[in-house]
């Protein structure tokens, strides 16, 4: 349904010639997708987002939406923002303090370019889009008078109302408190597939991306470093950044006990010369330096000796539904989360076991 191919937009400085943008970006989304775009500050997000949206004009690479060209730098193709018939909820909501619930709402369809819809049609196609997002019967109300959560959406059914091939969500939770932020991933994730729209979401929250994607792409310095479903994406991270980034990782440095090939199992020798059974989905050289990423739920505490490593614990926290403990295993400190029902006191010795599938040769 979206095709980006070679997308590249770069913000030179005078003290950079790369500073900033995004480069030779390229991916496919199947009609109904909902996928995000998830990175750090200034990785590039946004700007793929503002380029797709027709608000940045990209330096090159094509833009396509089903069989329509968007965007096409070799073609000198550049549909303008107001003909993209694409719908965005932006980080601010932009809700204009002196229009009523339906006159914000109405806004996109009086302005449209071309043939626009008569006042019962107006008046219709606004009522569908409250009753959409849950908000029948505050078309009168003044906007300076809604909360966030409800400013949050008005601002969606604004996307909506013209019923937009596309949608393009640019953090638009994290003006939010927790709880409500919470409830909010909730519905726009329910009413993302009511719809039926495709959809680009920008965040920086992990936990946002990974309850809320049907694909994800991680992005570091302007270009997508891994790409996949949350499951593939939290597990098999492809990268040290995308497993340190990804929640929480145990990253154990080493090398790599003897030749193994692509998608197989090895062995990688810590300093302290223990080893350790893990996947290797790139292969590995014998006495390559590797570094292996193990989730710390992926952990689970054993009796001394009996486990793929040995340690102590320095330090136990009561989190509620599970327990936090960091193991020393010589000078590392290896994070594992378990059962809550009995806690075990710093000093005590455990073995760490875990299979060799959910430690991921990453480097």
């Amino acid at each position: 349904m979206l095709t980006i191919r070679a997308l590249t937009k770069i913000y030179a400085n005078r003290f950079d010639t790369q500073a900033g943008g995004v480069r030779e970006v390229s991916f496919d989304l199947p009609d109904g997708t909902f996928f995000t775009l998830l990175g750090p500050s200034g990785c590039g997000k946004t700007t793929t987002l503002r380029c797709v949206a027709g608000l940045e004009r990209p330096d090159a690479g094509t833009i396509s939406v089903g069989e329509r060209v968007l965007f096409d730098s070799e073609k000198r193709i550049a549909v303008p923002l107001n003909e993209r018939g694409i719908g965005m909820v932006f980080q601010s909501y932009a809700i204009w303090p002196h229009m009523t619930v339906f006159e914000n709402i109405a806004f996109p369809l009086r302005v449209a370019k071309g043939q626009r819809p008569g006042r019962e049609e107006v008046k219709s196609l606004v009522e569908q889009a409250l009753s959409t997002v849950g908000l029948s019967g505050y078309g009168d109300r003044p906007a300076t008078r809604l909360s966030g959560g409800q400013q949050q959406r008005v601002a969606l059914a604004r996307a909506i109302v013209h019923r937009p091939k596309l949608l393009l969500l640019d953090e638009p939770l994290s003006n939010l408190d927790a709880a409500l932020r919470e409830e909010m991933r909730i519905e726009l994730r329910r009413l993302q597939q009511q719809i039926g729209v495709t959809t680009i979401y920008v965040t920086h929250d992990q936990s946002e991306a990974l309850a809320m994607s049907d694909r994800i792409a991680v992005m570091e310095k302007g270009r997508i470093v891994q790409m996949g479903d949350p499951r593939t994406i939290y597990f098999r991270p492809a990268s040290v950044f995308v497993a340190s980034f990804i929640g929480a990782a145990n990253l154990m440095r080493g090398v790599c006990d003897g030749a193994v090939a692509a998608g197989a199992e090895g062995a990688v020798r810590l300093p302290d010369g223990s080893a350790i059974g893990c996947l290797f989905p790139n292969g590995g050289a014998a006495g390559a330096a590797t570094t292996v990423s193990v989730r710390p739920e992926s952990i689970v505490l054993t009796a001394p000796g009996s486990g793929s490593l040995r340690g102590t614990v320095s330090a136990a926290s009561f989190l509620g539904g599970s327990a936090r403990y960091d193991i020393a295993v010589g000078d590392l400190v290896v994070r594992v989360v378990g059962a809550a029902e009995q806690m075990l006191a710093p000093g005590t010795e455990v073995g760490l076991n875990f299979a060799a599938a959910s430690a991921i040769a990453v480097e």
